[in-house]
C-alpha cells in the first residue's frame, strides 16, 4: 500500500539529515501543520518545477524528501516558527491537489551504494575541500575548518546540502540520481563550476573585495 502525506512545495530542496526551519504563515499550511501535528504525521518537500511558493499554485519536482517535524514554537509575529530534518526520499506516483494544500501518494526511494562509491567520495572530498578552503577565506574566515563527511551516502547529501553555489536546480538533479557514486559525481562536477565562478568573482573584486560577494564585509 502507498503511503499518503502532505507535500509542501518550497524553492529549496531538503536533503535527508539536513535541517530545515520553516516559518508557516499561510492557512493552507497552517492547516496541512494542524493534520500533522493532530495525526502524528510528516509531510514532505518538493522543490518548485513551477509556480509560486507563496499564493496561488506550485508545481512540485516528483523527487522529493520527508520532512520530520522536530519542533514548533508559538507563533511569532504572524507565523508559526517551526524546525524539521529530512528523512527519506520518495518520489510522487500520484498527487491530489483538490483539497487546501497538495497531498501526494509517494514511493521511498532506496539509495544504491555501489563499489565506485567509495573511490567516487574521495575524489568528492577533495575537491569540496579545496572549494571551502576558497570560500572560507573570501570571508575572512580562513582559521575555520569544516569537517567533511567520510561515508559516501552523508558525503553525497551533505555536498548538496551545505555548499553555497549549488543553484536549486542542481541540488535537485543531485538528490534525484543515483546509484551514490552517480550523485557524487554530479556534485564534484558542480562544485568544480562552482570554484571557477568564484574564482572569476575574486579577481573581478579585485584585491581586498572578494569578501563581499558572499553578504560578508
Amino acid at each position: 500500500m502507498a503511503d499518503t502525506i502532505p507535500i509542501f512545495p518550497l524553492n529549496t530542496v531538503l536533503f535527508p539529515g539536513a535541517p530545515l526551519p520553516l516559518r508557516i504563515f499561510e492557512p493552507r499550511y497552517r492547516q496541512m501543520l494542524a493534520y500533522c501535528m493532530e495525526n502524528d504525521q510528516r509531510f514532505g518537500v518538493n522543490l518548485i518545477r513551477s509556480g509560486l511558493e507563496v499564493g496561488g499554485n506550485a508545481e512540485p519536482h516528483m523527487v522529493g524528501t520527508i520532512a520530520d517535524i522536530t519542533s514548533v514554537r508559538d507563533e511569532d509575529g504572524g507565523s508559526i516558527p517551526i524546525n524539521t530534518r529530512g528523512d527519506r526520499r520518495y518520489r510522487i506516483t500520484s498527487i491530489d491537489s483538490s483539497g487546501p494544500y497538495l497531498v501526494g501518494e509517494i514511493e521511498f526511494l532506496e539509495d544504491i551504494i555501489d563499489d565506485a562509491a567509495e573511490a567516487e567520495s574521495h575524489k568528492a572530498r577533495d575537491i569540496a575541500a579545496s572549494y571551502i578552503r576558497m570560500l572560507l577565506t573570501t570571508q575572512g574566515e580562513w582559521h575555520r575548518v569544516l569537517e567533511l563527511p567520510s561515508e559516501p551516502l552523508r558525503l553525497s547529501y551533505f555536498l548538496g546540502t551545505v555548499l553555497l553555489g549549488l543553484s536549486g536546480s542542481v541540488r535537485q538533479e543531485i538528490l534525484e540520481t543515483d546509484p551514490v557514486s552517480a550523485r557524487l559525481s554530479k556534485a564534484s562536477e558542480a562544485l568544480v563550476i562552482a570554484a571557477n565562478e568564484m574564482e572569476k568573482t575574486i579577481m573581478r573584486s579585485g584585491p581586498g573585495k572578494g569578501r563581499t560577494v558572499f553578504g560578508k564585509n
